[in-house]
Order: structure tokens, then sequence, then C-alpha cells
């Protein structure tokens, strides 16, 4: 697949006092994708704050996980990722939950279809 040296999309959404946003874009590998999700917080003033902003690398077709934080302490975020080639192009899905003093505060997922 040609699409070397690309973003190939960002997604953002807003939910319950955060924000998320994730980029995909080709890896050093065939076959292989780099997504970044990042964690915003957002205050009732608009003020905002990055809570993580992590990369994993993914192999089309595969599942990557990335677990942020002390579930003990109920304080977590948990963010998923797989990229699937099609024709044409990928499809991106990614989610993401935030775990705030062991209540859910924001449970998102995001699909995008990415073409050549």
């Amino acid at each position: 697949m040609a699409v070397a040296g690309l973003i190939l999309g960002a997604c953002i959404t807003a939910q319950a006092g955060y924000r998320t946003e994730t980029t995909v874009a080709p890896g050093a590998e065939a076959h292989q994708y780099v997504v970044q999700i990042k964690v915003i917080h957002v205050a009732k003033d608009g003020k905002t704050a990055l809570l993580s902003a992590r990369r994993l690398a993914v192999k089309a077709g595969e599942e990557g996980k990335i677990n942020v934080g002390d579930e003990k302490e109920q304080n977590c975020f948990f963010c998923t990722a797989i990229v699937k080639e099609i024709a044409g192009g990928i499809e991106a899905v990614t989610a993401v939950v935030v775990k705030e003093k062991g209540q859910e505060k924001l449970s998102t997922a995001q699909s995008v279809t990415l073409r050549k």
C-alpha cells in the first residue's frame, strides 16, 4: 500500500469533560501503522490539560492496547486501536475509556475510513 509519509487521519471526540484526539500514520514496516491517542481534560472554564499522549504501533488487522494509570487507585484510561487495510485505503477503529475515582467518565469509540 503506497501511503508512506502522510498522516492518514485525525479524529476528535469530546464528552463529559474530556476530549480525545487520534491520528493514524504509516509505520516503519509494511502493513504497520502508528496510532497516537491523546486524552485531554477540559475544565468548566475551558482550560485544557493533556493527560496522556501515547503512541502504539499496530500491525494491520491486529488490536493494540494501552493502559495508563493504576486501576487499583481507580484513576486510569484504556485505549485500543485496530487498523484494517481495505480496498483503496484503511479503516481505523479506536476506543477510549477514562475512569475517575472508579467511575467511568468517558467511553468513546471512533471509526474512520481513509482512502488513498
